[in-house]
């Protein structure tokens, strides 16, 4: 991914897509293949914001049917199927135990119900319809389950994207090779103005500090809980169009062999505790948020709440045990006075000409991960009649970069050609699917690339130089965070954080005094995922 900012302004693109999260580089990649001129701009980095705190899971949304929101599930049952299809090395099906006890005599009545809902509304699913289990049936499943008056369980079925990051990166990806200019630390600072229709973006580099003038057709803004900050620089008083709300998570040691729905005794909310390279994560809370969009974290009520929640069914989890918490920001399409885990999830595209008068702009509300390729295609279509292009959506056949799954075999055969263990390369497959292959032809070529970065994963020092010459990294928490897994362990890579920046400062020509630099920052942020678990405060 080369960065030439001076030949980005010298072109006039078809569409930039403002916001580098999934749903903006859903849309990249969906305009790229129809043929599309398209510049995908990441003020930070692709996937940085609300995809990589969320729960990891490609989801119909079992909650919505409480709230009759039918059409939204059906379309994401339907997206879930598609990305296993087009994305099978990183999403797997899971299987979900909702426990059910005597006194719940509501659920109970429910629950049946609303499963043969979920499994009625898309009849076409691939994963299998759910069944009532026993006591005894549930406790074989869930030893560490203690609920009071359990009388048995529901089995069904959803999907997770464990490494939801590289879900996004690989659309960034298939855009780029399909033409796109993506580029990520790349701030919209401004729009260009034609009178009163939008012709561009001001963008700042954020790693040289320079600032250009872009020029495109249409500019789509899909920056998430940040389009209402983008839409304010058109200028002028402009109504909210976002209502935002704060979910976090909690990442603990293993306490379940499959993921667990759970309802909070306090306000009846629909949480999990999902199993996640070998911890469990817990999530989600959802509440109103109004503070800072650059640094959301979770706090002492959000921490605690989820382990009170928890402690209930799983009581050995302590609050000491909880490795980190992530908090992420939900942009709901519209406010209204709903109670914020009652307002709808369905999203909304804005076209600015119709709204008020501004040629040139869309803009994308709301919208979950397991629909973000229908999201954009939507979007794309609106595009394309502006523009008076004819070509269709291809993205729910055309598979991601890294499809297909690696089979067993090869992954075997694999690592005794490279002298590395099964398990190292099973798990750069997948992180990288179907391309762990010129990861282990980087290792096979660099003496000590095949070493692993950190005690605790199996990640190596050849993905450091894919992720910097291969997948657009720039900084020491682009790799830790979302190129690799290192950071999302327990030990949040700390311990490996020194050499990852040397490594990093090597190939990208980085002093002693930038290396430091971003080894604090790095630490900085993982300083910030503790701050609460372990009682700190700003």
């Amino acid at each position: 991914m080369r960065r030439d900012f001076d030949k980005v302004a010298a072109e006039t693109f078809d569409i930039i897509v403002v916001g580098g999260g999934i749903i903006g580089a859903g849309i990249a990649r969906d305009a790229a293949l129809r043929g599309i001129r398209t510049l995908l701009l990441e003020k930070d980095d692709f996937g940085c914001g609300t995809t990589s705190r969320s729960s990891r899971l490609i989801h119909g949304g079992l909650r919505y049917l409480r709230r009759l929101e039918l059409g939204l599930v059906r379309q994401d049952l339907r997206e879930r199927d598609v990305l296993l299809r087009i994305a099978p090395h990183l999403v797997h099906n899971m299987p979900f135990v909702i426990p059910v006890s005597r006194s719940g005599y509501a659920q109970r009545l429910a629950l049946p119900l609303g499963l043969l809902a979920y499994d009625l509304l898309y009849p076409k699913k691939s994963l299998p319809s759910h069944r009532r289990l026993s006591r005894r049936e549930t406790l074989d499943l869930e030893p560490n389950l203690q609920v009071d008056g359990l009388v048995g369980s529901y089995l069904y079925y959803d999907c997770q994207a464990p490494f939801v990051e590289r879900l996004c990166l690989e659309n960034v990806l298939d855009a780029a090779d399909n033409s796109s200019v993506v580029l990520n630390h790349a701030k919209v600072t401004g729009f260009v103005r034609s009178g009163s229709a939008v012709s561009g973006v001001q963008v700042q580099d954020m790693v040289s500090g320079e600032t250009y003038e872009v020029r495109a057709r249409m500019v789509v803004n899909a920056s998430g809980h940040w389009v209402d900050s983008v839409s304010e620089m058109l200028g002028g008083k402009r109504k909210p169009m976002l209502r935002r709300t704060k979910g976090i998570h909690l990442l603990t040691p293993s306490v379940s062999q499959n993921a667990v729905v759970l309802f909070s005794l306090s306000d009846h909310r629909i949480f999990f505790v999902i199993p996640w390279e070998g911890c469990s994560l817990i999530g989600t809370t959802d509440t109103d948020y109004q503070g800072n969009l650059e640094t959301v974290e979770a706090d002492a009520e959000d921490v605690e709440y989820m382990l009170t929640g928890v402690q209930r069914v799983f009581p050995a989890i302590q609050s000491a045990d909880v490795h980190y918490a992530t908090a992420g920001l939900r942009s709901l399409a519209g406010s209204g006075g709903a109670k914020a885990s009652n307002v709808s999830r369905n999203h909304k595209i804005v076209d600015h000409d119709t709204t008020d008068g501004i040629a040139g702009l869309i803009s994308v509300l709301g919208g979950k991960i397991t629909a973000y390729r229908a999201v954009a295609e939507q979007a794309v279509d609106l595009v394309c009649r502006k523009l008076r292009c004819r070509e269709g959506c291809v993205t729910a056949e055309a598979p991601l970069p890294g499809a297909p799954a690696v089979p067993e075999q090869e992954l075997q055969k694999a690592a005794e050609a490279g002298g590395l263990p099964v398990g190292t390369v099973t798990h750069l497959a997948a992180l990288y699917g179907s391309r762990y292959s010129q990861v282990l032809e980087l290792a096979s070529h660099d003496p000590g690339a095949e070493k692993i970065i950190c005690d605790h994963c199996e990640d190596i020092f050849a993905q450091v130089r894919h992720a910097v010459e291969e997948e657009g990294a720039l900084t020491v928490a682009d790799f830790l965070l979302r190129r690799s897994a290192v950071g999302l362990m327990a030990c949040q890579g700390l311990d490996a954080v020194g050499a990852v920046a040397s490594e990093m400062g090597r190939l990208l020509g980085w002093s002693t005094d930038e290396q430091r630099a971003q080894v604090e920052a790095y630490q900085a942020l993982a300083s910030a995922r503790r701050r609460y678990v372990t009682g700190q405060s700003n």
